[in-house]
């Protein structure tokens, strides 16, 4: 059975056997807990692999997520930056519509180059304008929020984010997932940061404006029934730290994803059974 501290000491020996600079998770090692994940369906395959929860590592994320919607849903709302992830910030104006101003407030993700230079992604940038104050997540007011140092919270935070690029140079799909906020969903190349309808409406205080966001594009929901879909009929979730299955999409051939998802699990270090539900 592999215990998700196991993972993290076999993608630590992988990323120093493949000669990539050496990955340590020292502070995921410490907050790691024995829950564990029982094997998942994988679209038409099985994996027999149970993972760990991270359940420590989620609530200090659900903290940093708290104060990047604080920090947006201000009277003057600031740009927020997640260093190695992206930076949150808010586009304003106002529209005349049936016989009424009305304003709009669509949030903007603009994606870390840290990020974007793994494997060439694409994604659409909004710089932060000028007179918006930019400010980083404040580990302090995150360290007052959970029972650990502002020192764990920093290393847990950039351990986690270690482990994101990690999956990302194996070229497999991720969702990143900011607790009330949204999820930034990268498949192959494409990214798409998506948000939660609640944290719009949070935001523009009218469903009105919160289904014209949607239906113009202008923002795109994270209910948005594309980013279920994968090309390998599975999806790494973080901060949860998990495999979800989702449905595949039709690009790989079932040899081609057993393939991939095998070669996937060897650069952690894992051996997995896998294989396609054969009909009689």
């Amino acid at each position: 059975m592999t215990n998700l501290e196991e993972l993290i000491t076999n993608i630590e020996l992988c990323s120093k056997a493949d000669g990539y600079s050496t990955v340590t998770f020292p502070t995921l090692k410490e907050l790691s807990v024995d829950d564990v994940l029982t094997g998942c369906e994988l679209a038409d395959l099985e994996l027999d692999v149970p993972f760990s929860c991270f359940s420590d590592v989620a609530d200090i994320w659900s903290s940093v997520s708290k104060y990047v919607r604080q920090q947006l849903l201000k009277r003057k709302p600031r740009a927020v930056r997640v260093t190695g992830l992206g930076t949150f910030h808010l586009q304003k104006w106002l529209s005349f519509e049936n016989g009424e101003v009305l304003t709009f407030q669509r949030p903007v993700f603009l994606l870390s180059r840290t990020v974007a230079q793994i494997r060439g992604l694409q994604h659409a940038s909004v710089p932060v304008p000028d007179e918006i104050k930019q400010v980083s997540v404040n580990y302090k007011k995150i360290h007052s929020d959970v029972p650990y140092s502002e020192e764990v919270v920093q290393n847990c935070m950039q351990e986690t984010l270690n482990f994101f690029y990690f999956i990302l140079t194996n070229r497999e799909d991720t969702d990143f997932i900011l607790k009330d906020i949204g999820t930034l969903a990268i498949r192959g190349t494409e990214v798409t940061m998506a948000f939660c309808e609640d944290f719009l409406l949070s935001l523009n205080k009218s469903t009105y404006v919160v289904e014209k966001l949607f239906t113009k594009k202008w923002v795109i929901s994270d209910k948005e029934p594309t980013l279920s879909l994968s090309r390998f009929g599975r999806v790494h979730q973080f901060p949860q730290f998990e495999i979800r299955a989702v449905p595949r999409t039709a690009s790989l051939t079932d040899e081609e994803i057993c393939a991939e998802f095998e070669s996937a699990l060897s650069s952690m270090g894992i051996r997995g059974n896998v294989h396609g539900n054969k009909s009689d």
